[in-house]
């Protein structure tokens, strides 16, 4: 028979769960108010025990990126970056050219006046000192880029040894060219050679008529960067812009003012190379973090760089499946991550990406997938760079609550910089401990709800 006092027991912890309930539910959905402040606010009335901690033991370290996969990128890159931090990267282009119509003729007598090579910018800041000049030569490929394979960016293709041009100029990735009356999107132009120009022009009518013909005969060219001064830069280009091109100007018969097209196109085979000199000239804490693997180095600062340069990893050892787990709701979980190196002129990254180690029974291999909160959209996950805070912040309040709750096999989480295959940039991070600025260490950030069974 229950008694009085039983019944007055169970209908206190009844309102107790539907509070936390309804609390948790106004965490998740409330539009009106910033989530880190719901809670707090119940300072002196606190019957839900809201709590605040940031103490969660987080362990982080950096590691090496084998090579990214570039092919088919949206745009490409060229230079050379010396950085502080990080050392040397060099970026090369290897790219194959297609014709611009079929069963084209250069006519009766043709006479090469100039081939000129013009490539478009991508309107994106330069990686490095903007004021450097980017310095490149140019180079026919010897072999094909085999299309709609995967290459990577420790790969390369065999060139020829002559060379085709050369170019040292100031990066204009926001500056218009005036042609004529025409005022055409930022690009620049060189000449190349003469002998190349007029071995194209040598080949017999049908070499015309087909692009795999074509290409058979003129796989392509390789863009060298080289370095000229400073910390140099890294310059990005829109190959599949209409001013990307090669142009063959020539007269015949009929005409002295001809020209003909061949254009790289959106989809043409292509890769970039990005050389990272085995990190031999980076800074000696980073060497010894990433390259001689002292994870333990992570306590001070950790790194991140595009490129298929350096990812991370994170754990949060003291969380992982907490046996008194049931006595918490997570309300918010947020990862906080300080750039403690932002007054360079090297860029830090506009956003990163977080993913979460998952085993799989069937093959007994465990791989790694956008974590769960990524669901919730940009403007809840977050991971975007604050340039006023100098932080990023990720809300992975699912991914905490079942972390505590032992779901996952594996307790890795890996950063990695968003478009880090084609864009520039890096981040010297606070680390865990970060004793010179204990302000800026990686933290983990956590409003929660102790649900205490026990009536009062």
């Amino acid at each position: 028979m229950r008694t009085k006092n039983g019944l007055m027991k169970t209908t206190s912890l009844f309102l107790k769960n539907i509070l936390a309930f309804l609390l948790v539910s106004l965490l998740f959905f409330s539009c009106k108010k910033e989530l880190s402040q719901i809670g707090l606010d119940l300072v002196g009335v606190n019957p839900l025990n809201v709590m605040f901690t940031d103490t969660a033991q987080v362990q982080v370290y950096s590691v090496l990126r084998d090579s990214v996969r570039t092919d088919g990128l949206p745009y490409h890159s060229l230079g050379v970056l010396v950085d502080p931090v990080f050392g040397t990267t060099k970026a090369s282009l290897y790219i194959q050219y297609n014709l611009s119509l079929s069963t084209f003729t250069f006519g009766e007598t043709p006479i090469l006046d100039s081939i000129v090579l013009s490539i478009a910018y991508k309107n994106v800041s330069v990686y490095g000192d903007s004021m450097v000049p980017l310095s490149f030569r140019v180079y026919e490929l010897a072999e094909t880029i085999v299309y709609d394979t995967a290459h990577y960016s420790n790969q390369t293709v065999a060139t020829l040894p002559q060379l085709l041009g050369e170019a040292t100029l100031i990066p204009r990735p926001f500056d218009s060219v005036s042609i004529d009356t025409n005022t055409v999107a930022p690009h620049f132009s060189l000449h190349l050679s003469r002998e190349l120009g007029e071995r194209l022009m040598s080949y017999e009518d049908t070499i015309y008529y087909n692009n795999t013909d074509f290409t058979d005969r003129f796989k392509g060219l390789y863009f060298e960067p080289v370095y000229t001064s400073g910390i140099g830069n890294i310059t990005f280009f829109n190959m599949g812009d209409i001013n990307s091109k090669i142009t063959l100007y020539y007269q015949n018969e009929v005409s002295d003012s001809l020209s003909y097209n061949l254009y790289p196109g959106a989809v043409t085979p292509s890769f970039q190379n990005y050389d990272h000199n085995n990190y031999m000239d980076a800074d000696p804490d980073f060497y010894r973090q990433v390259v001689q693997k002292d994870t333990t180095l992570g306590e001070q600062k950790f790194y991140l760089q595009a490129l298929g340069g350096v990812d991370s990893y994170i754990r949060f050892p003291s969380l992982f499946n907490r046996a008194d787990y049931a006595k918490y709701a997570i309300n918010e979980a947020k990862l906080i991550i300080t750039n403690i190196d932002p007054d360079n002129m090297i860029i830090p990254p506009n956003n990163m990406l977080l993913f979460q180690q998952k085993y799989s029974t069937v093959d007994s291999t465990s791989n790694y997938y956008y974590i769960a909160d990524t669901g919730g959209g940009d403007s809840y996950f977050g991971g975007y760079y604050n340039s006023t805070l100098k932080q990023y912040e990720f809300r992975i309040t699912k991914y905490v609550q079942d972390y505590i709750k032992g779901l996952y096999e594996s307790d890795y989480l890996l950063m990695q910089i968003t478009g880090a295959a084609y864009s520039g940039s890096r981040l010297v991070a606070g680390g865990s401990i970060s004793e010179n600025n204990p302000q800026a260490r990686i933290r983990l950030e956590v409003i929660y709800t102790e649900i205490n069974s026990d009536s009062k």
